[in-house]
């Protein structure tokens, strides 16, 4: 049965926009739960249609009564969106809305053509919005109905006609999404955030059509779609546990720039807005970070951290486990960039100041724990993960990896090791899936040295076993020394009574530290702080003369002046060596103090002779 003949609309007044931004934005929201329930993309974590449904309220809000302009409609449309977004689709679709307010400019109606040209530069602003575009999801179906609708112009003779014709486009790309997108192919569902905005253009296109017969080609586009996913993907991401928002407001705001810091501390990027106001939105492990990166550039507001692990969907594992996965805990002070780009995982050390008891990276950053700790009479403490903290990414690893590698802070200062042992035997049992823990038997940037030869390990390919020898190997090989600029920490800590500690400092005395047999030990003392700095630079110079082809890592305690001379000097003597400058934790802060440096060498052909013996052994 065809449609009752209708009006022509061969354009948009400012009160159609909106009733029509409306009608799309109730249909998203009618569809909330099937949304939901398909979510396998970036995270099947079942919150998409939650997440669009939120963005679509806060639009709806901003459009509750009439405007007085074209241009007052298009702005509302693009700040409320912008305000209210929540989750990847939310704030990509945020960006479209940017780029649609963009398009439409000002003036007393819009028309077809210029509706046309809008509709382009709002998919590709949406594009520009993320790090990395991925086909296949609610960005394609954009491209798609935006191009569509330039190349077939002329079949569009008003609204109604060229709603008919983008709705015909984004139904078939979104159609089209599993073949472009393999988890959603797995899963045997299309993108849930593309289905979110054709069930957009769906409210707009019933709208305008307001009493008109239902038409068969009118199913809503989920009618014929399955309700729940046939399977989730073995090799679902579970690389990042936190979904991360703010709304940060500032001046000349690079979003081009706060993309790639963002991609340095996680994945699933993305950022949406203008040059004064702009919404983040990443995937990491180090939320303290993130926020910290936001509130760099602006006034930060808004903020929501949503653990993603407490609602991912169990899946339902096909059996394909393969590689290696790698993990380690706070104290580990390689780069976060280094650490995010080989998706390292972190378990994270608790640190506490009085009842205040914060997770390392997560609540707190090192920024942050050095300004407290200089302001405080008393020293924080750090504690260690607990076996269930290890249970619960272990759990998660085993999805998808053939075994786990877990290198962890010294059992001589800590009991960490002992923990992710127990968490280890228990999950090991439950899946058949081996994990090997590995007591690096240093810490700071000596620990990093041996989760940065397992990690090379894992990127040629080795199994849980032969990882677990290289970082062995690596761990009786490093050397490591510690420049403490004060014994004020010692003093609090109560490793020096104040009487010593007022000695120490009278006569300008310094520790020089260094790990032995996985013990804090004296590496000498040395009177001055420059000294003292120069000194643990000497040392690693000297630890370096035996090594083929030397690894240094330097971390800092809030010095980054004193690791980029640390840095220079390395350099120097050794122009082609690999120098990585990571941050000192709590964990090593609460005995330095800020302001202290760590070196720590490690040779890495070494490591590449471990791993070749592996690789020779397995092929045997």
């Amino acid at each position: 049965m065809g449609r009752q003949a209708a009006a022509s609309v061969p354009v948009l007044s400012r009160e159609q926009l909106r009733l029509c931004v409306i009608a799309g934005a109730e249909r998203v929201i009618a569809h909330r739960e099937h949304l939901n329930r398909i979510n396998v993309f970036p995270v099947p974590d079942r919150d998409t249609g939650t997440n669009l449904a939120a963005t679509m309220r806060a639009v709806i809000a901003g459009l509750r009564r009439p405007l007085p302009s074209l241009d007052a409609v298009s702005t509302t449309l693009a700040t409320s969106a912008l305000a209210g977004a929540q989750g990847n689709s939310g704030v990509i679709l945020a960006q479209f809305f940017q780029g649609l307010r963009e398009g439409i400019g000002d003036g007393v109606h819009v028309t077809v053509d210029r509706f046309v040209v809008a509709m382009r530069h709002a998919a590709l602003r949406a594009r520009q919005a993320l790090a990395q575009p991925r086909e296949g999801t609610i960005l394609t179906v954009m491209s798609d109905v935006a191009e569509h609708l330039g190349a077939h112009r002329e079949k569009a003779h008003d609204f109604r006609a060229l709603l008919d014709e983008g709705l015909r486009a984004a139904r078939q790309s979104l159609a089209e999404t599993p073949q472009r997108l393999a988890v959603l192919r797995h899963a045997g569902v299309v993108d849930a955030g593309a289905l979110g905005f054709v069930h957009f253009l769906e409210g707009i296109r019933d709208q305008l059509f307001h009493g008109a017969d239902s038409h068969e080609d009118d199913a809503p586009a989920d009618a014929d779609l399955p309700e729940e996913p046939a399977v989730l993907a073995s090799d679902e991401p579970l690389d990042f546990r936190y979904c991360t928002e703010a709304v940060v407001r500032g001046a000349d705001l690079d979003r081009a720039a706060l993309l790639e810091t963002l991609s340095s501390l996680g994945d699933s990027v993305v950022a949406a807005g203008t040059e004064e106001v702009l919404h983040a939105h990443v995937h990491t492990n180090v939320p303290a970070l993130v926020l910290e990166a936001l509130a760099d550039l602006g006034e930060v507001s808004t903020t929501k951290v949503d653990d993603m692990w407490k609602t991912l969907s169990a899946p339902t594992l096909d059996g394909h486990r393969a590689g290696t996965a790698l993990v380690t805990d706070s104290v580990c002070d390689l780069p976060v960039a280094y650490v995010t780009s080989r998706r390292i995982q972190v378990v994270p050390l608790r640190v506490a100041f009085g009842d205040e008891i914060s997770l390392d990276g997560v609540d707190i950053t090192p920024r942050r724990f050095y300004a407290r700790l200089e302001s405080s009479t008393s020293l924080p403490t750090t504690s260690q993960p607990s076996p269930a903290d290890f249970e619960t990414l272990y759990r998660l690893l085993t999805r998808r990896f053939a075994g786990v590698v877990s290198v962890h802070l010294s059992a001589g200062v800590s009991g960490t090791a002992d923990s992710a042992r127990r968490a280890a035997q228990l999950v090991s049992e439950e899946t058949g899936v081996p994990i090997e823990v590995v007591d690096s038997r240093t810490a700071s940037a000596g620990e990093a040295c041996v989760v940065w030869a397992a990690s090379r390990a894992v990127e040629k390919g080795l199994d849980h076993a032969g990882c677990s020898r290289v970082a062995c190997v690596a761990a009786d090989a490093s050397s490591v020394y510690v420049y403490v600029p004060t014994v004020r920490y010692f003093v609090l800590g109560g490793r020096l009574s104040p009487l010593q500690g007022r000695i120490a400092r009278l006569l300008r005395v310094l520790p020089i530290l260094t790990l032995r047999d996985g013990r804090v030990a004296p590496a000498g003392k040395i009177f001055g702080q420059r000294a003292a700095a120069r000194r643990v630079l000497h040392l690693a110079l000297r630890a370096a003369r035996t090594l083929a082809d030397p690894l240094f890592v330097i971390s800092h305690s809030e010095a980054p002046a004193l690791a980029q001379r640390y840095h220079d000097a390395l350099r120097k003597r050794y122009p082609h060596a690999e120098i990585l400058i990571g941050s000192a934790g709590p964990a090593l802060g609460s005995h330095s103090g800020p302001g202290g440096a760590t070196i720590a060498t490690l040779d890495i052909a070494l490591v590449d002779r471990a791993i070749a013996d592996e690789q020779q052994e397995t092929s045997l």
